[in-house]
């Protein structure tokens, strides 16, 4: 049987392992004073190589196992820029921890300096470890996977053996412009509304040469920005899943007779567009309104220039269309949906019981 798909390793463990081993580190050498801001530097390096350490050796070892099975599919996302890393693991361990270690260093000093941070306490400092080191756990694991599914390391002769196994879909990791847009989108599309919302309420001034003074945003009125923010990025994301959905999987292909095999934690959403989009606009304004107010009361900021708030919104919400996305695409790649589509699409009753 043929297989077009990228198999993708439980990289669950890899992910949980590494946060593990990171947050015992924060317990052994951060309680109960934190961290200064040099210290976040170092632990930056330190958090990168271990994670770099742990992925690779979880990924590499579980690939190699498919590898020698033959149950690596050939057809598969070719990547030049990939198949020019090195494929010998050790080596790429040592490049992977210098790339991922000096951007993991960068970024940390750049939104520590940007929100003055000079010292973490420990309880926000172990919540900020937690979010960056399983953000960057889960890159790393991605570019490892998509690393040793290249056809150079991949033997043909042996992956085309016919491997019977179904294989989760690895996605291509390498940055892509359309998440980029939706979040870029929900950003600026935050600011106006606020600035617009400022204008009516109160929170923006308006100099007689014109110039515009924006009230910096403070713990208080974050829910509200939460509000309109959870209803922007509810919106786009939603919509772009769906057209994505659409334009991709051919719903026509699935038999009326096919059993469902339906995973519960998903098919509890609705299936309309509509009302699945209100439903996800619905939760994300209540999840962003309280998430972004507990955010700024964890981290001491009571109050924000618009210049930080931008950066504090941005981070936000990568992080949150990330998460989205990928419950979305759960969701709509249920068989109950792909049949709710099919039926919907000629016109027809629909019946998604489970068998």
């Amino acid at each position: 049987m043929k297989r077009t798909g990228l198999p993708y390793i439980n990289n669950a463990k890899a992910v949980l392992l590494t946060a593990s081993v990171n947050l015992a580190i924060v317990f052994l050498l951060y309680w109960p004073d934190g961290i200064s801001y040099r210290g976040v530097l170092w632990d930056s390096l330190i958090c990168a190589a271990i994670t770099t350490a742990i992925d690779l050796w979880v990924v590499f070892v579980q690939l190699l196992k498919l590898r020698w099975g033959g149950q690596i599919p050939t057809q598969v996302p070719v990547s030049p820029f990939m198949q020019r890393l090195p494929s010998n693991p050790f080596l790429l361990g040592v490049l992977f921890t210098t790339v991922f270690g000096m951007l993991a260093v960068g970024a940390n000093a750049a939104i520590l300096w940007f929100f003055e941070r000079q010292h973490l306490a420990f309880v926000p400092w172990l919540a900020y470890k937690l979010v960056y080191s399983t953000i960057l756990s889960v890159i790393i694991t991605e570019y490892c996977v998509f690393r040793y599914v290249q056809p150079d390391w991949v033997d043909a002769r042996v992956a085309s053996s016919g491997s019977q196994i179904v294989l989760k879909p690895v996605r291509n990791p390498l940055p892509k412009v359309s998440l980029l847009k939706e979040v870029y989108a929900s950003v600026t599309g935050n600011l106006a509304t606020n600035m617009i919302a400022g204008l009516a309420f109160g929170g923006v001034a308006i100099a007689s040469d014109g110039s515009v003074f924006i009230t910096p945003t403070t713990v208080e009125g974050v829910p509200i920005s939460g509000l309109i923010f959870g209803l922007i990025v509810g919106v786009l994301v939603t919509r772009s899943v769906l057209q994505e959905i659409r334009r991709q999987i051919p719903v026509a292909d699935l038999p009326d007779s096919q059993p469902l095999t339906l995973d519960k934690r998903f098919t509890w959403m609705p299936k309309g567009n509509v009302t699945l989009t209100l439903f996800v606009c619905v939760c994300m304004m209540v999840f962003s309104s309280v998430a972004l107010w507990a955010l700024m009361k964890l981290f001491d900021l009571p109050v924000m220039n618009v210049y930080q708030y931008a950066v504090f919104i941005t981070v936000y919400a990568s992080i949150v269309s990330k998460l989205l996305s990928y419950v979305l695409v759960r969701r709509c790649t249920q068989p109950d949906y792909l049949r709710y589509m099919q039926k919907r699409g000629k016109g027809q009753s629909v019946d998604c019981s489970p068998v």
